[in-house]
């Protein structure tokens, strides 16, 4: 046993979700990787009948001290709704679709060299927030209108096949046909009715590339919901969007306050409440919510621990 990996933690569990994302899963080489940490570590492999949620749950009653997962956006979400304010941190090894919480959090997509990273480096723990919809959980946001249309509508096959991809696919053929809707909001008390093509109500702004963001401060940390509305399906709202995006990318200070207008509505919130939205499908973090309204979207601040490796900056 090499008591100098992850030398802090002595009651390790890896979770891996087996058919996760595009192509085949390398289970044997993925537990191989993790051979190094001896007897500290208890792998599972996820089931038709047993949940990421349901063995993040009992690791952490049987004395877990850390929880790894291998998996998608939804399986990660599944951990970590086991892990919230329970103080046991959560590593990343990210596979699924589009891995937008790995991409949140600055981890690469090369499983392979996430697992490397984890092992090898100097870590740190990274608290982050964790959205509520009801009762229900979300890391990354909540859609509501062409956001979640993009999400729930794209086939699996298609999704396996293409990646990242996919989701822009379903955007393009469904954005041309989706009409505007009335978003009737309340946002920290203040009622606020909005039109447009689709709403999303950010924890992460994340889109499922290296450091690309919906605007570009959007903080997973920040105690903040975001709400941005985009008005229209059109060139002049995309290119708005892209414009802040690669901004973002580029630009090393978040731009407080600089954030696009005219075709796009946003604010920053603790609480909103969607009172109606011309009975549009809404997903959180992908997953069918339905379009029973109203729905009470909260926040709980740094709620869930996130064990990530020390990198050294974009620019440097």
């Amino acid at each position: 046993m090499n008591s100098k990996v992850l030398g802090g933690f002595k009651n390790i569990h890896l979770i891996i979700n087996p058919v996760s994302g595009q192509g085949v899963v390398p289970v044997g080489e993925i537990r191989s990787k993790f051979e190094v940490l001896g007897d500290r570590l208890t792998v599972h492999e996820t089931k038709p009948d047993i949940s990421a949620y349901d063995i993040a749950e009992k690791a952490v009653t049987g004395g877990a001290d850390l929880v790894v997962a291998f998996g998608g956006d939804g399986t990660m979400l599944q951990v970590a709704e086991g892990l919230i304010n329970t103080g046991v941190p959560l590593g990343v090894i990210p596979g699924g679709t589009a891995n937008v919480f790995a991409n949140e959090l600055e981890i690469t997509n090369d499983k392979m060299e996430a697992i490397d990273s984890l092992l090898n480096q100097e870590t740190h723990i990274r608290k982050i927030d964790v959205g509520c919809v009801g009762e229900r959980h979300f890391l990354l946001r909540v859609g509501i209108g062409l956001e979640a249309a993009m999400t729930v509508m794209t086939d699996r096959e298609v999704k396996d096949r293409y990646g990242f991809w996919a989701y822009i696919w379903t955007a393009l053929r469904l954005g041309s046909r989706m009409k505007q809707a009335h978003y009737h909001l309340v946002i920290d008390g203040k009622r606020k009715r909005v039109k447009g093509v689709t709403c999303v109500i950010c924890n992460s702004g994340n889109l499922g590339l290296p450091r690309v963001k919906l605007l570009p401060d959007i903080d997973v940390s920040d105690g903040k919901l975001d709400v941005v509305v985009v008005r229209e399906a059109s060139l002049w709202s995309a290119g708005s969007l892209i414009y802040h995006a690669i901004k973002g990318v580029f630009s090393k200070i978040k731009a407080h306050g600089d954030r696009p207008c005219y075709s796009i509505f946003s604010r920053q919130t603790k609480e909103v409440i969607v009172l109606s939205a011309s009975n549009q499908v809404a997903a959180r973090d992908g997953e069918d919510v339905g379009s029973d309204l109203p729905l009470k979207i909260t926040l709980k601040h740094n709620a869930l621990s996130v064990l990530v490796p020390e990198v050294k900056g974009f620019f440097d």
